[in-house]
């Protein structure tokens, strides 16, 4: 870059280059202080687990359209297949497990698996799942147990849907699974064996994220049990339980505690990565509880063993889920059950899938459609949240530290960095005119960074007595040779936009806090903006309303279609806002585009 704009002898060390957030990073506990924090930090973050599943705004309810099939009667319970419409064209497979005799409503468990390959068949030391859901049904629980998506015989999407241009619209497992699980939940509801008021849910290793999820975000769930997965240490190792944005400033732990004041369950053991939950895991969970007066709502399990669902968790999940859904203290000892052929229990033993969407593709494509109509109908200002989020641009203290004043042509040269509460070390310049009026202040911004100062169209303005400051974004001017590093291996790193924002969502964010910065200067503010800059401060302009007027690079925010995205402005999200373009539409100043 031009060394006259040069404000510093050294790159910035922006404390955003240490890339130390990813699956296997040990995070702290988090604390409370209060019920209301408790509470507001509840809502946060199911809006942020909505936003990464791709769920806000709510997909339409339609018809679930259930097909049963009986399998057979059994000592104490009987068991259908059972397959239900999650969306149009996306079926929902599983088995229903219900008591015999059943008299009156009973309370109901809904079940879901991790990622033991034979799934809801699996029948081994580690997890049996056919005799742990048919003694919850000899129990007295109706029972729901579904497939995860690419598995057993919900086959129409593969098990890694999601990545790449999904991204862009917040398209991914994690969402496909929990929205299925949000149906069965409905479906549950309104089976007449089933008191509504009165539903559990447990799963264990993938199973427990589902779990994590799915009673975060519905109070439907009265009693939860996810099992060897909340963990300060590992948070999830398949792309069903990451998806960009989920963990960027939280963690499971942090999550589960959300569920407080409800009935919880945890178990873990010393051969996976719950081997901590004693001292880590279980105090973290407790933070939340103690603020509603519920530590005793907490139960659990912790034993010498391998990653499980085995025998003694399941003695004592019984144990847990008679007490609060049955007001039983009842210690069940669990009954051996004979399945002759497991693939009775299928609906197309392993040779076929539901009707409807082919794969992948097929269902990305409808998902599409969906979400632009369903964006598009909501109030600007929804929008605005939604662009928050997806920006990371909030509130943000600028302190501004002077480093250097010269003067040339009768321009006065101010040279500083910009900081912030994030790490930010912005090297910024301002340049005042002799004949400034002490008003009129334009932000110039470039993915070159500052040398953009010797533009024309900036010259003219400090021709005409206009102050003119100039910012470098992250990794561009003085810090273009910078790299971010990242902590832990490529392993580790593999979901790297569920836990940090991408170099694209951090521009925006500098471009609010160099407006932020010009705001402070003078009473009337114009942006300016070209390149990957204009793309980075179209989305700060759509957040702000001190901003007089934008003069922005129309070429810079012309992207036509997901690809072009991926390739120039791959920001997690972006294009189920209406991209760039809605961006713009929510800029409330006039915008000049050159």
């Amino acid at each position: 870059m031009d060394t006259g704009y040069r404000v510093l002898g050294y790159a910035p060390d922006d404390g955003r280059l240490q890339a130390n957030r990813h699956t296997n990073t040990v995070f702290p506990i988090t604390r409370f202080s209060s019920r209301e924090e408790v509470d507001a930090r509840r809502e946060q973050l199911r809006f942020t687990l909505r936003m990464a599943a791709g769920l806000y705004p709510w997909p339409e309810k339609t018809p679930l359209n259930p097909k049963f099939e009986d399998v057979g009667e059994y000592d104490g319970y009987s068991v259908k297949k059972v397959m239900f419409e999650s969306c149009p064209g996306l079926w929902s497979t599983g088995n229903l497990y219900l008591p015999r005799p059943l008299t009156g409503k009973a309370p109901a468990i809904l079940n879901v698996i991790g990622h033991w390959e034979e799934q809801r068949l699996n029948r081994s030391d580690t997890a049996d799942y056919p005799q742990q859901i048919a003694n919850f049904a000899k129990m007295g629980f109706v029972c729901l147990v579904t497939d995860m998506i690419g598995k057993v015989d919900s086959r129409q999407l593969s098990h890694e849907y999601g990545g790449g241009v999904k991204e862009l619209w917040c398209s991914n497992g994690l969402g496909v699974q929990l929205w299925n699980n949000i149906r069965a939940l409905d479906l549950l509801c309104s089976l007449p064996e089933v008191d509504p008021e009165r539903i559990g849910m447990t799963g264990a290793s993938g199973g427990g994220s589902q779990t994590l999820f799915l009673s975060l975000l519905d109070e439907r769930i009265r009693a939860a049990a996810p099992i060897n997965m909340i963990s300060l240490h590992m948070k999830g190792g398949c792309m069903c339980e990451n998806a960009p944005g989920l963990r960027r400033d939280t963690d499971n732990t942090e999550m589960c505690a959300m569920l407080a004041p409800r009935p919880l369950f945890l178990a873990g053991s010393t051969g996976d990565w719950t081997k901590y939950l004693e001292t880590a895991e279980l105090p973290g969970v407790l933070e939340a509880y103690r603020q509603y007066g519920a530590e005793d709502m907490v139960e659990h399990f912790y034993q010498d063993a391998i990653h499980q669902y085995n025998e003694k968790t399941r003695h004592r999940v019984y144990s847990f889920f008679a007490r609060h859904l049955m007001g039983k203290d009842l210690h069940w000892t669990e009954q051996p059950v004979t399945v002759e052929d497991l693939q009775d229990l299928t609906w197309f033993r392993g040779e076929g899938k539901a009707p409807g969407f082919a794969d992948d593709e097929e269902y990305f494509a409808s998902r599409k459609t969906e979400r632009k109509q369903m964006t598009d109908a909501l109030a600007d200002a929804e929008k605005r949240k939604m662009l928050g989020w997806i920006t990371g641009i909030g509130r943000n203290r600028v302190k501004q530290i002077p480093i250097s004043t010269a003067e040339e042509k009768g321009i006065r040269i101010n040279g500083s960095v910009i900081c912030g509460e994030k790490g930010e070390k912005l090297p910024f310049v301002q340049l005042t005119p002799e004949n400034w009026d002490g008003k009129r202040v334009c932000l110039a911004l470039s993915g070159a960074g500052k040398v953009c100062l010797a533009a024309e169209p900036l010259r003219k303005m400090l021709d005409d007595g206009i102050a003119v400051v100039s910012g470098d974004l992250f990794r561009t001017g003085e810090m273009a040779e910078c790299e971010r590093v990242i902590a832990g291996s490529e392993y580790d790193n593999r979901f790297f936009t569920t836990f940090l924002y991408p170099d694209d969502a951090l521009r925006a964010q500098d471009s609010a806090l160099l407006m932020d910065a010009a705001a402070g200067i003078g009473e009337e503010l114009t942006v300016w903006a070209e390149g990957c800059a204009a793309r980075a401060a179209v989305c700060a302009l759509a957040l702000r309303t001190d901003v007089k007027e934008a003069v922005l690079e129309g070429d810079a925010l012309v992207l036509e279609g997901d690809e072009a995205y991926q390739k120039s402005f791959p920001l997690p999200g972006i294009c189920a806002l209406g991209g760039l373009a809605g961006c713009l539409r929510l800029v409330s100043c006039p915008v000049t585009l050159f």
